[in-house]
């Protein structure tokens, strides 16, 4: 018996010394820190992260995007603490990640940049975490409204925007979903996140947030299979951040979704349409390209971003389509605007989008609030 159980005992120290190995070795590594979303609740209606803090953020097993991160006293990613009822102007920056902006220094962002533009007679607060979208969109809309009463509000929406908007499609907790109602009507439904005892421990451990936030393996194998060079087996799989099949069930929710955004933002932004601006991502890297640009042609997000324009326009709201200005910027320079290895954009793609919206009517009248004494 002991002779038996000597082998399995030594495996397990040396498995155990290795893990431990690794957790130190690791520890002297730019590992993500991890972005810790506070609790969502009835008390505290949006995510936001913990505030108040710094850390390390990075991407892919190589930490190929490594960047230093700080939440204010809210818990949102900016370099400013959000205050309520100042006297000067406040623009609204509202999305996803790629408000965010985790992966790129807070002074290269959008809402960096528009903020240093728009100093110091005007502010602009931005609010956006990571899985957000429409939906969540319009919590942080009426959340920015109550507690700051912005003059105007910028949604930056992209590919993932839209079916996903929906509980059907997507039941994150800790954010806002449209579910039908008793009536079978889409209305905003939370879900609740407090952070378990389990996640807080083992966050704590280097070697398992790098298997589980730097090399993400569960999305690599959902999304990639072992090809040469690591290229994925349909690059028309996705585009746009989201699934490039556009079938009419899909197609016929992401419509009913967007409708009932629409209807429903001036609303909760406590705001008029022409007092809020769309920006529209393009089909990147697909833009890049004609023939993938052909091929990208009809995709989901291709459908869907030409129906949320249209509607918005109809609507009376202001839409800043950002393809034509990505595609014109890469034809004159040939450098992308996005992460080899991450499609969100990087300091270049927010350079191209925070100048695209100062040159928009929305922006042109907030930055004219001073002067005209309103």
């Amino acid at each position: 018996m002991r002779r038996a159980s000597f082998p399995l005992i030594s495996i397990t120290i040396g498995i155990l010394l290795a893990l431990l190995t690794m957790e130190l070795v690791l520890r002297f590594l730019p590992v993500n820190e991890g972005a810790r979303p506070e609790a969502v609740d009835q008390e505290h209606p949006v995510r936001s992260l913990e505030p108040n803090r710094t850390f390390v953020w990075s991407a892919d097993w190589n930490f190929a995007i490594v960047n230093r991160v700080r939440t204010n006293n809210l818990g949102f990613v900016n370099d400013q603490d959000y205050v309520t009822d100042p006297p000067s102007p406040l623009l609204a920056l509202i999305g996803d990640s790629y408000v965010e902006a985790l992966m790129v220094p807070f002074r290269d962002s959008v809402a960096g940049r528009l903020s240093t533009r728009s100093a110091p007679a005007e502010r602009v607060y931005s609010f956006g975490t990571s899985s957000s979208a429409l939906s969540n969109y319009l919590a942080y809309a009426e959340y920015a409204s109550r507690g700051f009463h912005p003059q105007a509000m910028v949604f930056v929406i992209i590919g993932n925007d839209f079916d996903e908007s929906l509980l059907k499609y997507k039941n994150e907790p800790g954010h806002s979903y449209f579910a039908e109602d008793a009536k079978g009507d889409l209305a905003l439904r939370r879900i609740d996140y407090h952070p378990s005892l389990w996640r807080r421990i083992i966050r704590s451990s280097a070697l398992v947030r790098y298997v589980t936030l730097n090399t993400d393996l569960l999305n690599f194998m959902l999304k990639w299979q072992h090809l040469p060079f690591g290229r994925p087996s349909n690059t028309l799989a996705f585009v746009g951040n989201t699934g490039a099949q556009a079938n009419p069930a899909r197609m016929a929710d992401a419509q009913r979704a967007i409708d009932t955004f629409l209807a429903s933002v001036t609303k909760a932004a406590g705001l008029p349409p022409h007092r809020l601006l769309f920006a529209v991502d393009g089909m990147r890297p697909h833009i890049y390209g004609a023939r993938s640009s052909q091929l990208a042609a009809g995709s989901y997000f291709d459908l869907t971003r030409q129906y949320f324009m249209k509607q918005a326009r109809q609507g009376g709201f202001e839409v800043l389509d950002l393809q034509p200005r990505f595609v014109e910027h890469f034809s004159q320079h040939r450098r992308p605007l996005e992460f080899a290895t991450d499609n969100h954009w990087n300091s270049l793609g927010h350079e191209v989008v925070e100048e695209a919206i100062a040159q928009s009517t929305l922006y042109g009248w907030f930055r004219n609030l001073i002067s005209e004494g309103s």
